[in-house]
């Protein structure tokens, strides 16, 4: 796969790592914040999660770049880019501290969910009712910085496969059958 990539794979890759660290940014910046915030200093694990997990993703692709690495090194470390993706910017911090934590959170608060409701679900210290605007909204788009990057990361496996052919930046489709339809 990897000894002649192609400029298509190459850009899904590289989107797919740019919006593996923006979620990574991202979350680092709101755990930080709202380790200060709510003066719960445990939140800045996830920002060395996150380092740790960027470290992984860098790494893995630079192996998956350099052109004189064997072919099966090149495909473990796709396969190990593919893994940490799914698991921490998509899974964990997409959705679960995205969507579950926050998107859910708020949308039942302000739906106006009973307080047993939302102590059961989200019981303090560890979860805050929304009452900071910043901490909230970074905590949404966790969500969909997630939901980017899983949809991303998808059509880059696939493309793999075969299955789906991403296009390139700037390509543009048209019609096929647009002589038959006229």
């Amino acid at each position: 796969m990897f000894s002649t990539m192609s400029i298509v794979t190459q850009e899904a890759l590289s989107r797919v790592t740019r919006y593996a660290l923006a979620v990574l940014l991202l979350t680092s910046v709101h755990h930080t914040y709202g380790a200060y915030a709510y003066h719960t200093p445990w939140r800045l694990d996830a920002v060395v999660l996150s380092a740790f997990a960027a470290a992984a993703i860098i790494s893995s692709l630079i192996v998956i770049q350099r052109r004189n690495t064997d072919e099966s090194v090149r495909e473990i470390a796709f396969w190990v880019l593919t893994a940490v993706v799914l698991v921490v910017p998509v899974a964990l911090i997409g959705l679960f501290e995205g969507a579950y934590n926050h998107a859910l959170k708020d949308a039942l608060y302000f739906a106006g969910a009973s307080s047993t409701l939302m102590n059961r679900l989200f019981p303090p210290p560890t979860y805050e009712l929304p009452d900071d605007v910043f901490f909230e909204a970074t905590g949404v788009m966790q969500a969909v910085l997630g939901s980017i990057t899983a949809w991303l990361l998808y059509r880059l496996v696939w493309s793999r496969f075969g299955r789906i052919v991403v296009a390139p930046k700037g390509y543009r489709r048209t019609n096929a059958f647009r002589h038959v339809a006229e």
